[in-house]
């Protein structure tokens, strides 16, 4: 898989290319321009549903790699490491990319909404009140079984 995309809105700007390869062993490798600073704790997320993954490079810089293909969706879904390299941008075509960066980005799940920790924890209150109304009966019904 090499896949070469671009941004529609931004594909006047050269620095906004990317380019995303996959070895023999299924790992994929995302090559972009550098970002400035170096990356802290990177982390990537996949969004299905709008077709790009992002890269959290620290955490106030954030990467989208957009217009993902389906093949690309199907073999990133399944990753728990993304591979980035980030290359010097040069405006000469002829000149030799150096790369400024390179590292493993983990998997970043993305955070339950609030909402649904609150409804997970209304469910678990009210199993804990049924769990406690069914041993209430059941001590109930052992103290009327020994008086009788």
């Amino acid at each position: 898989m090499t896949e070469t995309e671009t941004n529609n809105e931004t594909a006047q700007n050269p620095q906004n290319v990317y380019e995303l390869m996959e070895n023999d062993a299924g790992e994929i490798m995302v090559l972009i321009f550098a970002g400035e600073g170096k990356p802290v704790n990177p982390t990537f997320y996949l969004n299905e549903k709008e077709k790009l993954i992002e890269i959290t490079r620290s955490k106030n810089d954030i990467v989208l790699i957009e217009g993902l293909q389906p093949d690309t969706i199907e073999k990133i879904k399944n990753l728990k490491t993304l591979y980035i390299c980030e290359m010097k941008y040069n405006e000469n075509p002829e000149a030799e990319n150096e790369i400024v960066n390179a590292y493993a980005a983990a998997l970043k799940k993305k955070a339950i909404e609030p909402q649904n920790e609150l409804l997970k924890a209304e469910a678990s209150q009210e199993e804990t009140l049924a769990e406690k109304a069914r041993k209430a009966r059941e001590n109930l019904l052992n103290k009327n079984n020994s008086n009788n």
